[in-house]
Formats: C-alpha cells, structure tokens, sequence
C-alpha cells in the first residue's frame, strides 16, 4: 500500500489527511470531518473543479500529476442552507426545525385521535342502544383533545418564525 495525502482547504485553512492510494475518498473525508467537527453532508467537497465522488479511492480520483506527486488538493464550502424567504417583503424566513418536529409529532397524535373518533362512531353505528350516551362522551372527548392539540400546534407555529 502506497501512502498518500489529500489536503482540505476550508475557509483558508489547509488541513492534511494521510491516507493510502487505495483508500476510499469517502472515508478519507470522514476523517477530515471528524478532525474539523463538522458533518460530510453540511459541506462540499471540490476536486479539480468537479465534486468529489466519495465512491472512488485516491488513485482513482487523482489527475496524473496528483499521483505521482502523492498529493490532492481538495477545496472544501459550506452548503449554503436554503432559506424560505417571504414572498411580500423579500426577507429571509429563519426556521426553528426542532419545533416543526414537535409539530409533526403533535400532527401524529392528532391522527391518531382522528382515528380513535372513527372507531368510537363506528362503535356507535353498529350498536344503536343505551351504550350511545357513554359513547358520545368518548368522542365529546376525544374531539375535545383534538381542539387542545391544535390550538398547542396554532402556537408553535407562532414561535417557528423569529
């Protein structure tokens, strides 16, 4: 095994990575990413004008020169985070992602009380008796809970934009 090395400038700053010829460019950029702490998908890797193909090992990635010189040169940017803009006022929207988390996680639980009133009304169809009082109670309830949740969801969504 030939040993190599491949030299990540981000933001102005080289950082070299030992490797072998043989080794995969993905788990050279691994080791990169865990010395700058920072995760692969967040950046993007250039090589020669063309990104980086993670798939393929040094010798196969590197031009000619690169090879004989057992060196590469990898320019490294950040992904620019696409940001939601408002369609009056042209600003940029800045999203609170762990709160649309919870909002899903909440959407969830609203199905699943959904899906309780069907059954109750189902139970209901199918039983036409006395039982029809407790039963209206169990949906009275349950749509009860469901106005809750949405309401809780109405104010999260408020707390998403800042």
């Amino acid at each position: 095994m030939s040993e190599a090395k491949v030299i990540f400038n981000f933001e102005g700053i080289n950082m070299s990575i030992q490797c072998t010829k043989e080794e995969k460019m993905k788990d050279i950029c691994q080791r990169y990413e865990a010395k700058v702490q920072k995760k692969m998908n967040s950046l993007i890797f250039l090589y020669g004008g063309k990104q980086l193909n993670f798939e393929l090992s040094f010798e196969e990635q590197a031009n000619s020169l690169d090879k004989e010189n057992k060196e590469m040169k990898v320019l490294v940017y950040k992904k620019e985070k696409e940001d939601f803009v408002c369609p009056n006022c042209g600003e940029k929207i800045k999203l609170k992602t762990e709160k649309l988390d919870e909002l899903i996680l909440s959407n969830n639980n609203i199905k699943e009380k959904i899906e309780g009133i069907v059954f109750n009304i189902d139970m209901i169809i199918k039983s036409c008796s006395l039982i029809v009082n407790s039963q209206l109670k169990n949906v009275n309830f349950v749509l009860n809970a469901i106005k809750e949740d949405i309401k809780k969801n109405y104010e999260k969504i408020k707390l998403i934009i800042y």
